[in-house]
């Protein structure tokens, strides 16, 4: 994961050096009404990207095993 941004109206981040018992804002659960709603993910950046991995609950056409 990398980068920082938003996703809705929350901060998210990937810090490079996390030390023991610190908090990040790299972590988040999407409930499906939030997600059939949609949810908007913002890069204020030029140059880094967001990069990030997306789980998805059973039953998703996505999700293909």
């Amino acid at each position: 994961m990398q980068g920082h941004g938003k996703m809705g109206v929350w901060d998210i981040e990937t810090p490079a050096l996390i030390r023991y018992g610190q908090l990040t804002n790299d972590e988040f659960f999407i409930s499906e009404q939030a997600a059939r709603g949609g949810v908007q993910i913002t890069n204020p950046s030029d140059t880094d990207p967001i990069v990030m991995l997306k789980h998805f609950g059973p039953g998703n056409p996505d999700l293909d095993l």
